[in-house]
């Protein structure tokens, strides 16, 4: 435990160190993507949109893997009740809530990350499914990146957040798959046309055209 917090306080000095102007703007903006009321936002919307375009189950999970990421954040915060870090270069008011686990690496990647899988699935695009995965889970991994940088948590405090949000999603991709509604990437399946009975003289000329094929001699 003691080479894991030697190692965290030496990482939180390397950001120290590497603090600029623009980054700490830019830092300071993206945090508060991840924060509580940007993500409940995100869920709502999510939630509703999913909900108009016929996805009611995919709603369901979206609303129950980010209920899931809340709870698992904020009960292990007061199981392992660790301590924020105390440095004299922090860029933002220190919260009031234990360290571990970075509620706002979790919640991001559990909503952003669901949400994200959620909606690539039901991609009518492989194209657009892409860039819907690499926006989702870019956000959360810069949300993430920026709570060391500002100074209120530990790396393990977000590498945790990571883990568990990532999980939250995973579950949520394996609902919607199981429960949800069908994926948009397989292709429409189409009956197969029943044949068409064939009246007696066709059935006549039919027979007597095939047998014809086969014996190498032409009908009249």
């Amino acid at each position: 435990m003691e080479s894991v917090q030697a190692a965290d306080e030496g990482t939180l000095f390397w950001f120290e160190n590497h603090h600029s102007l623009v980054g700490d703007k830019i830092m300071k903006v993206i945090t508060h993507v991840g924060d509580p009321k940007a993500v409940i936002a995100v869920v709502a919307v999510a939630v509703i949109l999913f909900f108009l375009a016929g996805r009611r189950r995919t709603a369901l999970v979206m609303l129950l893997a980010s209920l899931l990421g809340l709870g698992i954040a904020q009960s292990m915060k007061y199981v392992v009740k660790r301590e924020r870090p105390d440095v004299a270069w922090r860029l933002v008011t220190r919260p009031h809530t234990p360290s571990f686990p970075s509620g706002h690496s979790l919640n991001s990647m559990a909503i952003y990350g669901s949400l994200a899988l959620l909606a690539a699935r039901h991609a009518r695009r492989r194209l657009l499914a892409g860039l819907i995965l690499a926006a989702g889970f870019a956000v959360p991994l810069a949300i993430g990146f920026s709570r060391p940088y500002l100074g209120v948590h530990y790396p393990t405090d977000v590498l945790a957040g990571w883990t568990a949000g990532l999980a939250c999603a995973m579950l949520a991709l394996w609902a919607d798959q199981r429960w949800g509604d069908r994926e948009l990437f397989a292709p429409p399946v189409t009956p197969l046309a029943a044949p068409q009975p064939l009246s007696p003289s066709t059935a006549g000329s039919e027979g007597i055209r095939r047998a014809g094929e086969i014996t190498g001699v032409r009908g009249p």
